[in-house]
């Protein structure tokens, strides 16, 4: 009982009189301890409970006591209480205000107990021969039972589900030896296990692959077993076939799916074990070569030195876009690479994966190039990789694999970001290269497109412009400083017709020429240029003609066919009219203005820019200080602050 109280004592005390154990308890965690360490029968409680109500408590129960009766036994009781009671599935509901109460509880106690249900084995009624023959008949298990003391030990009875399992009608399987389900895949061991277990009078359980009448396969659980008669000895062996096609099917696929991933852990650590050392390696490379040569060579060996791979070589296009131009390589002949140099670069593997920017993976069921393909090289399969860093592209690396699978997808992750790596260390030893060149190449073209940089400028104020210099602006802006001469309009105005110009000041004013800083907003093609390494190193515009005369510079063995692409692709009417090489200007190396650089505070920086690009250290100056503090909106004095501080930083 779960209850207290004089009543619940009375009733308790009734129950004791007719036999009934009973064990007193005052909450639900009380009941649901006793129900787990006693046998409980009936389950009597009160509505109102410490810690809930008698509605929790029959919840509780039937989640893990689904058939034990429970009698609500209540002096909290109401129509809505009873309501709720029965609906939940409660056996009584006897109110404690009723004068028979303690007799109606013993009445629902006694009625709902083990032993009035079930009674003794004794008294249970035996089910009869027919009751046993509809329940064999109607199993939904397929039984089958055979006779050993006929030939071949045939089957003599099948039930409904074992037709309904294989197919087959009764009277086309009565009188043949069951082995009539087994086919081509069914496995003989099984098969053996069975034979054996009948031939020493033992059960057995097995699962082989069968076959339906018209058939269909399915995965068969089948249990046999001896029937003995009344002398001991066999007179039948009853068989009970289920269908676990889905079971197996599962399990096939788990299987599967573990050796998917027991392989996939195989290969990559496959791929780590042979590539992480590569990448390793490499950096190293990239951080201590010199030159773009160095890099290229000790990629190649470093590859072919990986078990796996067997020749590696670096190609880029010619100027012309046309042929190839082999520039290293290692693991291979001489005659090999010979050959790989006559290939055409336009409309090749090597120009696609550029052009696509992703590694490619080919082998020798492909239609390639005979002089590049695997077999030319005693290969399996080669991958191209595109050595691209930002706009500029120095070439394909192309790997030779000694079998096939080893170029893999993982792999190809791995070379794609090599790839990278390789580009951006041979853009850091050219970059270099081209701050410390003695040698240079100069591009001239001529421009009369009206939206390149500064014909718009030059065309609006009806004079020519000189391009001086330029920074980097605020986000993608590029600040230029330039010089407008033959105008008569004001520069205020020239701007407000302008729309390439987002904002601009004039630094000086002298004789009809102004010295101006102007903001383009926007990537614009002077920064596309520098990544291709190119330096502008003059830049005038005529305002009459429209024309824009821009020379550039290059290292020697820079990417002058990118540098004129990227031109004509951006803007119409440019003409290449100068390609020479010449001898470097004379300028600070990049490591001293960085450091300048670094020693300036921005409007010290600022300060000392302004008058370098107004020619303020020129004599005779044709600005004065007043109007560069009036271009930085400061003072006179402060300005001279300013450009006095960067002067004793700078020297």
């Amino acid at each position: 009982m779960v209850d207290g109280g004089d009543t619940a004592a009375e009733t308790a005390s009734t129950l004791e009189a007719a036999d009934c154990r009973v064990t007193a308890v005052d909450s639900i965690s009380e009941a649901l301890i006793a129900l787990r360490d006693q046998g409980i029968d009936v389950v009597v409680t009160e509505y109102e409970l410490p810690d809930g109500t008698g509605i929790d408590l029959l919840e509780e129960l039937q989640s893990a006591h689904e058939l034990l009766p429970v009698v609500f036994y209540t002096a909290h009781g109401s129509e809505r209480v009873a309501s709720r009671a029965i609906d939940a599935g409660v056996a009584a509901y006897v109110p404690k205000a009723d004068p028979d109460a303690p007799e109606r509880v013993l009445d629902a106690v006694e009625r709902h107990t083990t032993t009035e249900i079930a009674g003794s084995a004794e008294d249970l009624p035996s089910p009869t021969a027919d009751t046993i023959i509809r329940a064999v008949d109607e199993a939904p298990v397929g039984i089958t039972l055979s006779d050993p003391s006929l030939p071949d030990n045939p089957l003599v009875y099948v039930n409904e589900a074992y037709e309904g399992l294989t197919g087959y009608a009764a009277a086309d399987v009565l009188g043949r030896n069951c082995r009539f389900l087994q086919g081509p895949d069914t496995d003989e061991e099984p098969v053996r296990e069975m034979r054996e277990a009948i031939e020493n009078d033992e059960p057995v359980s097995v699962e082989l692959l069968n076959y339906r009448e018209d058939g269909t396969p399915f995965w068969n659980q089948v249990t046999i077993a001896p029937i003995y008669d009344g002398d001991g000895d066999v007179s039948h062996y009853v068989g009970f076939q289920n269908n676990v096609t889905d079971r197996k099917e599962a399990e096939a696929m788990a299987k599967q799916r573990a050796d998917s991933l027991r392989e996939e852990r195989q290969a990559l650590e496959r791929v780590l074990g042979r590539v992480s050392g590569l990448v390793n390696d490499v950096s190293h490379v990239l951080v201590n070569a010199e030159s773009r040569e160095e890099i290229e060579r000790q990629v190649c060996d470093e590859i072919t030195a990986i078990e796996g791979y067997s020749h590696a070589w670096i190609g880029d296009s010619m100027t012309s876009g046309m042929g190839l131009r082999v520039r290293v390589g290692a693991g291979t002949a001489g005659q090999a690479l010979e050959r790989a140099s006559e290939v055409e670069w336009s409309g090749s593997i090597l120009a696609q994966a550029v052009e696509q920017g992703q590694v490619s993976v080919y082998d020798g069921t492909d239609d390639l190039p005979a002089a590049i393909a695997p077999e030319a090289f005693d290969a399996a399969s080669v991958a191209v990789v595109p050595l691209t860093y930002r706009r500029t592209t120095y070439g394909v690396l192309v790997v030779y694999a000694e079998r096939s699978g080893v170029l893999d997808r993982r792999e190809c992750k791995v070379f794609e970001a090599l790839g990278g790596m390789i580009a951006s260390g041979i853009n850091a030893v050219e970059t270099k290269r081209v701050l410390t060149a003695d040698r240079v190449t100069e591009l001239g073209f001529e421009i009369t497109d009206e939206s390149f940089p500064l014909i718009e400028l030059a065309t609006v104020a009806n004079g020519s412009v000189t391009y001086n210099g330029s920074t980097a602006g605020d986000g993608n802006s590029l600040r230029m400083f330039v010089t407008v001469s033959g105008s008569d309009e004001s520069f205020a105005d020239i701007l407000d017709r302008c729309r390439a110009i987002s904002n601009g000041y004039v630094i000086a004013q002298q004789d009809g020429t102004v010295a101006a800083s102007i903001e383009l907003a926007g990537a614009t093609i002077f920064q596309n240029l520098a990544e291709y390494g190119a330096t502008v190193r003059e830049l005038t515009v005529s305002g009459d003609s429209g024309t824009a005369q821009l020379y550039v510079e290059l290292p020697v063995e820079g990417d002058v066919r990118s540098v004129v692409s990227v031109l004509e692709s951006t803007y119409d009417g440019v003409s290449l009219v100068r390609q020479r090489e010449r001898e470097r200007s004379p300028r600070p190396t990049a490591e001293f203005t960085a450091t300048v650089v670094e020693r300036l505070t921005d409007r010290q920086y600022t300060a000392l820019e302004t008058a370098y690009m107004s020619n303020y250290f020129e004599f005779p100056r044709p600005v004065s200080g007043e109007e560069l503090a009036e271009s930085m909106g400061i003072s006179r004095q402060t300005y001279h602050q300013h450009l006095r501080a960067a002067q004793r930083t700078h020297w």
